[in-house]
């Protein structure tokens, strides 16, 4: 999985920062997929569940694969993301779309090659912070919002204790083996992003530059 993000993700695909949000205009309807009957869940088989994504996202310690990204405008973006926990994941957007996102573990910078810009905001205040986290324990580390369980896949909302992270994340799960299939993120302003992963594999070396990004203007 992601079986971390996933996200990071991701992530990931991505996860979203809240600058890339900041530039979305209002939220889509939701998706007729996302209105599935769901089964009702007691308590017990939510912590359950709870224990058995946490631990198969703790396993998870290095990831690539590639990402579609949903944006509230209804645009989809792809690309390829790298990941490595603790704290670093990386999202290369396909052409013509000119963004890179990179998380080096203090921060997630957002890098636009058109505007020649990046921008940077702590990990802390985005979604992928509970993704990259070094030990993940969603049940004490976020509050759980909801967990919803429907045609073989589980759905886990939640929101970050601290109150630093903008919004909602909802992690899309594989029931079988919690293996990470994507997320969805709801910020302040009601705006919807999705990520849908895909070709992950895991255990790769990765080359630590990857998560290293520098202003346009560094030599």
């Amino acid at each position: 999985m992601l079986n971390f993000l996933a996200t990071l993700g991701a992530v990931t695909a991505i996860a979203t920062s809240p600058i890339a949000l900041a530039l979305q205009s209002p939220a889509p309807a939701v998706p007729a997929a996302q209105t599935a009957e769901k089964k009702a869940l007691t308590d017990a088989q939510k912590q359950t569940l709870l224990k058995r994504a946490s631990a198969a996202l703790a396993k998870v310690k290095t990831a690539t694969g590639t990402f579609q990204q949903l944006s509230p405008d209804m645009s989809v973006t792809t690309g390829r993301f790298a990941l490595s926990r603790p704290g670093k994941m990386r999202f290369d957007y396909d052409a013509p779309t000119p963004l890179l996102m990179v998380s080096d573990g203090t921060t997630v910078a957002l890098q636009d090659s058109e505007l020649e810009t990046t921008d940077r905001v702590p990990l802390g205040t985005t979604p992928l912070a509970l993704l990259l986290d070094d030990k993940i324990d969603l049940a004490s580390e976020a509050d759980i919002l909801d967990v919803t369980q429907a045609n073989g896949h589980v759905e886990i909302t939640l929101r970050d204790k601290s109150g630093e992270m903008d919004g909602t994340l909802t992690l899309q799960m594989r029931e079988s083996d919690m293996e990470l299939t994507g997320w969805r993120t709801l910020d302040s302003g009601n705006n919807i992003t999705s990520v849908q992963l895909s070709n992950v594999e895991y255990g790769k070396r990765l080359n630590p530059r990857l998560f290293v990004l520098k202003d346009l203007n560094e030599n």
